[in-house]
């Protein structure tokens, strides 16, 4: 035994516990001292878990005593980063997905990418890094050809992005769930928001088990209650007095013209009534046909 180590490893019959509603299918093994279960829906599965236990062990490889599993399923976890699980997820929805919807899993996935990222010399920016990743990394048509200062921060980004496996620990899986639904400054999201985050993450984190990169979702056993939608008016939502008498003006301004316009004073130049005087050009149509019949040509009065 050494580094955590040990090859004494025994893999034991799996036990079938019948619920009320389920059926949970455990497989049974012991590393050094400790027993170990893990318990699966259907028997196939089972199987196929308790299948790879025994081959390891038969093998003669070393097992973790940390996880209760074979180390070379440690190595292997290590070997995809977040980054690159991420584009993978991105890639598997894009088809599918609305263009909407594969906005908000950018967001989603730039939001929590942060937790994942080593403290590294010559990091870029947080700005650089956010933009790269939603119109570039995390966007199946454009991550092949992005500009050549945003191919420098993702260069930066898969070179220091930490394992998947490392969301095994609840501390960066929950350090991650709260970045993920929050604002840069550390306030609350906006509770659609939050919510919209994290059922995106946990989705993806379903992927990484489907996969076989991660034994369980680390998001969906974090217990988590979206952010309360606060009654209280945001004051900078309401204008200020400054404004508002500004706004007042302006009504009274539109209030007046559009009188005026009722009462014909400045309607494309048209006399108001009662006013006889008559545009430049225009014959009054008030003034009397001195010395014209009803067929207006000029005639004499007669006696």
């Amino acid at each position: 035994m050494s580094d955590g180590t040990t090859y004494d490893a025994r893999v034991y019959r799996t036990e079938v516990y019948k619920g009320s509603e389920v059926t949970t299918y455990k497989v049974r093994w012991k590393v050094g001292a400790r027993l170990r279960k893990e318990g699966f829906r259907n028997a196939a599965q089972a199987d196929s878990f308790r299948s790879a236990l025994l081959t390891a062990a038969r093998k003669g490889e070393a097992f973790s005593l940390a996880t209760g599993r074979p180390t070379a399923w440690e190595r292997e976890k290590a070997q995809i980063t977040w980054y690159e699980f991420a584009c993978a997820f991105v890639d598997m929805k894009w088809k599918q997905a609305s263009a909407k919807y594969r906005k908000d899993i950018a967001r989603a996935l730039t939001a929590a990418t942060p937790v994942m990222l080593a403290e590294a010399r010559q990091r870029p920016d947080d700005a650089s890094i956010r933009r790269a990743l939603v119109r570039w990394g995390f966007n199946t048509k454009q991550r092949s050809d992005p500009p050549a200062e945003v191919a420098e921060v993702l260069a930066w980004v898969v070179h220091n992005s930490a394992p998947l496996s490392a969301l095994a620990e609840a501390a960066i899986a929950r350090r991650m769930l709260d970045q993920a639904t929050g604002r840069l400054d550390g306030k609350n999201a906006a509770a659609s928001t939050a919510r919209r985050h994290r059922t995106i993450l946990a989705n993806a984190m379903d992927y990484a088990v489907e996969l076989g990169h991660l034994e369980t979702n680390p998001i969906r056993v974090l217990k988590w209650t979206a952010p309360k939608v606060s009654s209280q008016v945001d004051r900078r939502s309401v204008v200020n007095p400054r404004q508002a008498r500004a706004l007042l003006e302006a009504v009274h301004a539109q209030r007046t013209a559009a009188r005026r316009l009722l009462r014909g004073d400045v309607l494309c130049g048209t006399p108001s009534r009662g006013s006889h005087q008559p545009l430049p050009g225009q014959r009054d149509p008030s003034a009397a046909d001195v010395g014209r019949g009803p067929s207006g040509m000029a005639g004499s009065a007669r006696g």
